[in-house]
């Protein structure tokens, strides 16, 4: 009905960062369907290679439920993850004036970018306090995204008022809080 297909965002949509590898589809709908029903769910996988990014994305089908979840610590196979609400695609304005935070969470990024470059990236938009490409523990690779914690809210306001999508080394870039 209100909802579109494909949509990334809504009151009900949570994104969960720093999966570990071997979560399975069953234990990630087990843990969150604990909360409530789920409408859909998904664990992101690289294209070429099939292996699982690191995170992924629960939709309740009753929004209420999102803020005990964030509440709450989640671990998978020893590892506790971070979950995120997701910010609708250009929520400039108001909306995004309703999740003050300094933190962006930042997937697909290329494994070529070193920390130095997404901190120089990013430093355009505002004095950059922390910063983070998430590493695999065994082999140090890149798992594809990161975080940056800027030094004011206004600076995420104002990144996410020109939507979530920002170009990067040649390849899109999603921004969530």
């Amino acid at each position: 009905m209100g909802s579109r297909s494909g949509d990334r965002s809504s009151p009900q949509k949570i994104f969960i960062g720093g999966l570990h590898k071997d979560t399975t589809n069953t234990e990630f709908n087990s843990h969150f369907g604990k909360y409530g029903e789920i409408t859909d769910s998904v664990i992101m996988r690289d294209r070429n290679t099939g292996l699982p990014r690191g995170f992924g994305f629960i939709t309740f089908a009753d929004p209420s439920v999102v803020d005990k979840v964030i509440e709450d610590t989640h671990i998978f196979n020893g590892k506790q993850v971070e979950i995120k609400r997701t910010i609708p695609k250009g929520a400039g304005g108001n909306q995004s004036k309703d999740f003050k935070t300094k933190k962006i969470f930042v997937g697909g990024i290329p494994s070529s970018v070193t920390e130095d470059e997404l901190k120089e990236f990013f430093a355009k938009y505002g004095t950059i306090v922390e910063h983070q490409i998430i590493r695999d523990h065994q082999t140090n690779r890149s798992r594809g995204f990161g975080f940056v914690i800027f030094d004011s809210e206004e600076v995420v306001d104002e990144l996410l008022s020109k939507g979530n999508m920002i170009d990067m080394a040649d390849t899109k870039r999603l921004l969530y809080l």
